[in-house]
């Protein structure tokens, strides 16, 4: 899946695919608008995990309701759960458990905090790796809001944008949404990867 002289970006994402279940509510009903394209979209240069702060059985359940494990046009690379996570204590949120990305990169090589963005709604879940994470909007009263929610397609934009890159540390991600590419070049590499996905 992998080459040494092939770009490798790492998408990290939890439940932001799907929030606030209620009564008589099916998870498709509740799925956050645009969720199937915006993987698309993501894996065409990323690899992509789930990471949510509940048990797996939880997490495959859920997103196999949503149709996110056997899509065709995407895969997901792997998946974490709450046993993944550790707990700090804090200044500002005291004892928390968090998401430390530290999990990943010591076990593959090819991420690094060059290559990775977290996205979540809840800020203090990557506090171990702030310059990683990407704090988005949390998707709320899917009822009202699922005709008006373009929060997937904006982001759809930025990680495209951002690929061009060869180091993210470099970006600040509070300020995403005024991201402007200054150039549009373009990895030679990405499309060996699409090619590695698609096989």
């Amino acid at each position: 899946m992998f080459s040494m002289d092939m770009y490798v970006y790492t998408l990290i994402g939890n439940i932001f695919l799907h929030y606030h279940k209620s009564v008589g509510e099916t998870g498709r009903d509740l799925m956050r608008p645009y969720l199937h394209e915006f993987l698309t979209t993501a894996y065409t240069f990323y690899d992509i995990v789930i990471w949510s702060a509940t048990d797996m059985k939880w997490i495959k359940a859920k997103m196999s309701e949503l149709g996110v494990l056997n899509h065709p046009s995407y895969r997901i690379t792997f998946m974490l759960d709450s046993l993944a996570m550790i707990s700090v204590n804090c200044q500002k949120y005291g004892l928390v458990n968090v998401k430390p990305l530290g999990v990943i990169w010591k076990k593959f090589d090819q991420w690094s905090d060059k290559n990775t963005i977290m996205m979540d709604d809840i800020r203090r879940n990557f506090i171990m790796n702030p310059q990683s994470g990407l704090k988005i909007r949390p998707f709320k009263n899917a009822h009202q809001n699922r005709d008006t929610d373009k929060e997937l397609l904006r982001l759809s934009k930025y990680l495209t944008d951002i690929s061009t890159l060869d180091d993210f540390t470099i970006l600040n991600h509070n300020r995403w949404e005024k991201f402007r590419i200054k150039s549009k070049r373009k990895h030679p590499e990405s499309d060996s990867k699409a090619s590695s996905h698609s096989s």
